[in-house]
């Protein structure tokens, strides 16, 4: 959620431009997980034996310092809805959001002075917990619609992340506040649901499915609203707290950027290896495999990775298998094909067709 007169995007800022600069990784939280697991705990789910059901080690995300792929996410919450039969599960994880819920973010939100500077910051700052949704604003007379997106490689994602986000905001607006705040109206880009009651009720505005755009319209004067915990002097300990944080989280990716940049620019060539990688940069083979291992990335899985979501990106916009097949650097489309295939689970035009239904 943020307002005009404040700084207009909800995520952190992309900084992609194919075949120009890297792709920021796509990464949650692992304190946006936390919010979920606090909602399966209340319905008494022995969370542990749901995450080894997918098999994945609970100590493995657990942590609210880690940072996971933005696909095993998306899996974890996907299937925790299947799990417990919920199909609205988005909606009523953003109900458990708390200001831990949101790390350093969510306490950084609560000193400041209005709702209106809290939203500024998050989006200021919202890389901490994730770059999975941003945003951009839309002024109107006396209000301002929200328009909220994917990066352009972010993979798909499931409304219940979408919807996970606007229960959120809309949650802790409320909790920031102590005032019943609700949006002037939603919008979700997917089909209406078997029912509305759990939208009507927590968002307590108009709702309408099947739109061009998620959204969330709201009344510009709440910006204005006091926050009730505001202490000036612990946000301005927090804000330095998040500005550490975020040059640390940039520094900590310098060479996976560097490494990046190069791929990004090569791609076409089917034979790039590690070892090009390392002539490009002055560096020995091992020395680049030693950094990149430092930031926990491995090379061929971080050339497999941007590859699938460039692939993924040119098969949205429209772009021919063939095309793709000579961009990604594939000697031949049958080639490209298959390792689709492998990566998602899907043909390219399965995954075209589902992405034109989706959008």
């Amino acid at each position: 959620m943020v307002f005009p007169a404040q700084k207009m995007t909800f995520g952190a800022k992309i900084r992609y431009h194919t075949g120009m600069t890297s792709p920021e990784p796509i990464s949650v939280s692992g304190s946006v997980l936390a919010q979920l697991f606090l909602y399966l705990d209340s319905l008494k789910v022995d969370i542990d034996a749901f995450l080894r059901s997918l098999d994945i080690e609970p100590e493995t995300v657990r942590s609210p310092d880690a940072y996971l792929p933005v696909e095993t996410y998306l899996r974890i919450q996907d299937e925790a809805a299947e799990y417990i039969h919920d199909p609205y599960l988005g909606l009523h994880m953003g109900e458990f959001v708390q200001p831990g819920s949101w790390s350093i973010l969510g306490y950084l939100m609560m000193n400041c002075k209005t709702l209106g500077e809290a939203f500024e910051k998050s989006g200021r700052y919202h890389r901490i917990i994730g770059n999975q949704i941003t945003a951009r604003a839309e002024l109107g007379p006396g209000k301002v619609r929200v328009i909220y997106f994917t990066p352009p490689h972010a993979p798909p994602m499931s409304r219940h992340c979408f919807e996970a986000t606007f229960s959120s905001s809309v949650r802790l607006a409320r909790d920031l506040t102590g005032q019943p705040i609700c949006p002037l109206e939603v919008t979700f880009t997917w089909p209406e649901p078997p029912s509305r009651a759990e939208y009507e009720r927590i968002f307590g505005c108009p709702i309408r499915f099947g739109q061009k755009d998620n959204s969330m319209t709201l009344d510009l004067r709440i910006g204005t609203l006091p926050v009730r915990m505001a202490n000036p002097a612990l946000l301005e300990h927090f804000e330095k707290y998040a500005q550490d944080f975020l040059a640390q989280m940039e520094r900590n990716d310098a060479t996976t950027q560097a490494v990046t940049k190069i791929i990004l620019a090569r791609l076409d060539d089917e034979s790039l290896s590690i070892e090009k990688v390392a002539r490009e940069m002055a560096v020995s083979v091992r020395a680049l495999q030693k950094r990149l291992e430092a930031e926990g990335v491995v090379f061929s899985d971080l050339l497999r990775d941007i590859r699938q979501r460039l692939a993924q990106k040119y098969l949205r916009e429209g772009y021919s298998v063939e095309q793709i097949t000579y961009l990604l650097g594939f000697s031949e489309p049958s080639v490209f094909r298959k390792s689709f295939k492998k990566w998602t689970g899907v043909t390219p035009g399965e995954y075209r067709q589902r992405a034109a239904l989706s959008g």
